[in-house]
Formats: C-alpha cells, structure tokens, sequence
C-alpha cells in the first residue's frame, strides 16, 4: 500500500463509505431475513388451513406408511379424490365401528363409480367404469406376504361408492366385504372421504413430521385401526 492510499483509508471519506457498505450489506440481510421468515410463516398458514393431521396405527400400509408416523393430509370431501390417491376414511358414523376406538381408515382408492374389480392370487384387474375391458392394474405399492393367497371375486362400485385396499393387502381391513375384511356389508361412500394423504407428504414424511407435529402448535392427529 502506497502513502496515498494509506491515506485515502485513513480520511473520513473512506470511512464514511466502508461503513455506508457495512450498513448496505447488513439491511440487505435482514430483509431477506425477514422475507424468508414471512414465506415460512405463510405457507405454515396455508397448511394449516388446508391439511390436517393423520398418525398411522397398524401395519395395513405397509410398506408405504409404518406404524407411528404421522403425516400430512388434505381436508377434503371426497370429491377430488382419484384412483390410486392414499386416503382418509372417517368411519365413525357407521355402527359397526361405535363400540371401538376406531374412527379413521388410512387406505389406498382403488377404484370409483362405475368401476369393477377382481383380483387373482394377487394379480389385480380392473374395468374402468364406461368399458367392458378387463386390465392389469398397476400397483407398485402394493406389498404381499404371500401373493398366492390373496384373491377375491368381482365387485361393481355403486353410485357414490369406492373400494379401497391397505397397501399390505394380506393384512388389512378394506372394502372386502364378502371376503370379510370389511366391517360392512356394503361399500364405503366418496362423501365418508375426509382426508388426501399426497404422495409428497410421504416423500418428505420425517421432516414435515418435525416441523409440523414436533413443535408447537403442531397438528392434532387422527387414528387408522391397523387390520
């Protein structure tokens, strides 16, 4: 460093500007700051305005979802629910269901209105509603103990109806109400749909569960009977 500069550093005006920038930098920080937190504020917000909060019990969504989790879900009723959506089933306005604590479902949809399906030795086909074609139904969530086992004859989905099944199909209470896995003797309602589980609250479950369940304020959580 020559004199000159020597001396421009150590002259008011040099000083004046090195702390103008300081000061710059330092309010440019706080008001990224300040939009982050605002971000993170509205969209905790809109969250919780939107979703509510579901914790599985059991092992019927095995290996999707496991026991204790707790997840995200949007309220719903029913009627934006679509083929193959995670979704939560209020069953509490069913007598079947008064004597027990159970109240909620968390269950895989597998088909609406007008569909059919059937499945053999865990090979699961569908006829979507408006076809006579019977199809494969593509299922990689689907989990099995033991496949060859897993059958059930053809079920038509009324008006207003769904069918839906647990991930773990050999253990699971679902729609199946003439093989006896539901509690049922019918088919559940679209409307008795209250929850939409996506696939990115699964995704991300284990940091939305620490930012919306650990803390405070955190969602209340809802209950599946596992079988």
């Amino acid at each position: 460093m020559n004199l000159q500069d020597k001396n421009l550093k150590n002259s008011p005006l040099y000083e004046e500007r090195y702390g103008y920038n300081e000061d710059g930098k330092t309010t440019t920080f706080y008001l990224v700051l300040i939009l982050l937190v605002c971000a993170v504020l509205f969209l905790r917000m809109h969250l919780v305005s939107n979703y509510g909060g579901v914790q599985v019990s059991g092992s019927s969504m095995y290996d999707t979802l496991y026991d204790g989790e707790q997840l995200l879900m949007k309220n719903t009723d029913g009627t934006d629910a679509k083929r193959g959506d995670i979704i939560v089933v209020y069953v509490g306005n069913y007598q079947e269901f008064h004597s027990g604590s159970t109240k909620y479902l968390i269950k895989r949809l597998i088909a609406i209105e007008g569909d059919k399906v059937r499945c053999s030795r865990g090979e699961m086909e569908i006829c979507y509603a408006g076809t006579n074609v019977w199809v494969d139904l593509d299922e990689p969530y689907a989990y099995y103990e033991n496949a060859s086992i897993y059958s059930f004859g053809e079920y038509t989905v009324g008006k207003g109806e769904v069918f839906f099944l647990g991930d773990n199909r050999n253990n699971s209470q679902d729609s199946r109400y003439n093989e006896g896995h539901s509690r049922l003797d019918c088919l559940y309602k679209r409307s008795d749909i209250v929850g939409i589980v996506p696939q990115w609250a699964v995704d991300y479950q284990w940091v939305l569960e620490k930012i919306f369940f650990n803390s405070i304020g955190g969602f209340g959580a809802k209950h599946e009977k596992g079988n």
